[in-house]
């Protein structure tokens, strides 16, 4: 079997794809790391800062996790209750200085959107220029060394993901298998389809993803999640 081979994971580390959780997007994601990080750093626990931001424990719980996306009201709150500066949490999630160059439609290198997960060794860049109609949307991640989005499996919207592994390996785990993806592969899914990833290197490792969203009117049902794999085996 060559290096593109797909793994056999080991009895016990398959996680059952029924309690994936979905993603709503990266900036949810990256927005719920820091309240998560700065309420633990304050040693804090979820019902003192919910209740004092006048939202439920739940919710505050699936906003750490990028389970929900978070309203400016909300925002406000949480910042005010957990001493972040607004601009702090809001840096990474507008645009940089495009120069207005073309209506939008060029970002020079340095001002893309920056998404850091630094807990998880994720790094991400949103190469997406304003100007885009939102249907693709081009992402640069650079995974650390042992990097990963977690033993839990998450999944997103609908619509097909393309990647392309630049440099250095990457473990993905999708549709049931785990897959070894080495520089120079490329690979694609549904968003809707649970999964997970992580960099098993010692080295730095640089994928490109284009994702495609579609039409709300083009999108029916999500199938239904599929049932756990017979495997027994171990995820943008």
């Amino acid at each position: 079997m060559n290096r593109r081979q797909l793994l056999t994971p080991e009895s016990g580390d398959v996680p059952d794809a029924r309690s994936a959780h979905r993603i709503h997007s990266v900036i949810d994601l990256w927005l719920g790391e820091q309240l998560r990080r700065r309420r633990k750093a304050m040693g804090r626990p979820l019902l003192q800062v919910a209740q004092a931001a006048g939202i439920s424990v739940s919710l505050l719980s699936q906003l750490e996790r990028g389970l929900r996306s978070i309203s400016m009201r909300t925002l406000e709150a949480l910042a005010h209750e957990l001493q972040l500066p607004m601009e702090t949490l809001v840096r990474n999630i507008t645009h940089g200085d495009a120069q207005d160059e073309v209506d939008g439609a060029v970002v020079r290198v340095g001002a893309h959107r920056r998404i850091d997960l630094g807990d998880k060794g994720i790094h991400k860049e949103n190469l997406t220029p304003p100007a885009a109609t939102g249907h693709v949307e081009l992402y640069r991640a650079v995974i650390e060394s042992g990097g990963s989005t977690g033993d839990e499996l998450f999944f997103t919207h609908r619509g097909e993901q393309v990647g392309y592994v630049i440099e250095g390996q990457l473990e993905l785990f999708v549709n049931d298998r785990l897959l070894e993806l080495h520089a120079g592969d490329s690979f694609c899914y549904d968003g809707s389809t649970p999964r997970r990833w992580r960099n098993p290197g010692p080295t730095l490792t640089t994928v490109l993803w284009a994702i495609t969203r579609a039409p709300l009117s083009a999108v029916s049902p999500a199938p239904p999640l599929p049932q756990p794999s017979t495997l027994q085996g171990k995820t943008p």
